[in-house]
């Protein structure tokens, strides 16, 4: 009898692991889109999940304090410059959506990103001033149909992207963006990224699809699992 249920709890958890992983490949897939136009030249400036259920979390996927401070004063920095240029500037904001989703959300990363938590804002010290802010709901911010509407009825045509993390939501966008045509540059100065390791391989795939990478990262010193 009692191997019988440790056998039923091995293959629970087998099937709950299984589930974890694909749910969690699901969300960082980077969508498809219609091209661009080819005359779209503009520049924008997107800012991506700096959020405080990410840059402030504590414990496991905590962010080092220093590297964010610097990662968030080279974005005010980009957003200035951007403002100054008349260059339009958007924030995304991640709100995962679905049972399925936010329970890989509470098992990785502490319920970070779900819905109606205090963190779910901006970080307090980035300089948002009432620019456009979108929402979306896995790791490619172009999976809000919303935020490519916007840039194109700009003409935009060229994308700074900035934010977290580095190797997953960062890369997603730049990768979903490419598939739109955009011309795109990832800002390392002003990104973070929680692991060095996943972050060298986020950017040979960003180079691999065209993504150009500009000054050098901020990587977290935390002695833990990526954000």
């Amino acid at each position: 009898m009692w191997l019988t249920i440790l056998a039923a709890v091995v293959a629970a958890l087998v099937v709950l692991a299984i589930y974890v992983v694909a749910t969690a490949r699901r969300i960082a897939r980077p969508t498809c889109g219609e091209p661009i136009a080819g005359d779209a030249a503009k520049a924008a400036l997107l800012v991506i999940d700096m959020q405080e259920d990410f840059t402030r979390s504590q414990g496991a996927n905590a962010y080092d304090p220093a590297s964010r401070d610097r990662a968030i004063a080279r974005i005010n920095d980009l957003i200035a410059r951007a403002r100054k240029d008349g260059e339009p500037v958007a924030f995304i904001r991640q709100e995962h959506r679905g049972r399925a989703v936010q329970l890989v959300a509470s098992l990785l990363l502490g319920g970070a990103g779900n819905p109606g938590r205090p963190g779910a804002g901006l970080d307090r010290d980035v300089d948002a001033q009432g620019a456009p802010v979108f929402v979306k709901h896995v790791a490619d911010s172009f999976s809000d149909p919303a935020l490519d509407a916007w840039l194109r009825d700009q003409g935009i045509g060229r994308l700074t992207l900035t934010g977290l993390d580095l190797a997953h939501c960062v890369r997603s966008t730049a990768l979903g963006a490419r598939n739109r045509g955009y011309a795109v540059t990832v800002d390392l100065a002003a990104s973070l990224a929680a692991g060095e390791r996943p972050a060298s391989r986020a950017k040979k795939e960003m180079e691999d699809a065209g993504v150009g990478l500009r000054g050098s990262g901020a990587f977290a010193a935390a002695a833990a699992a990526p954000a």
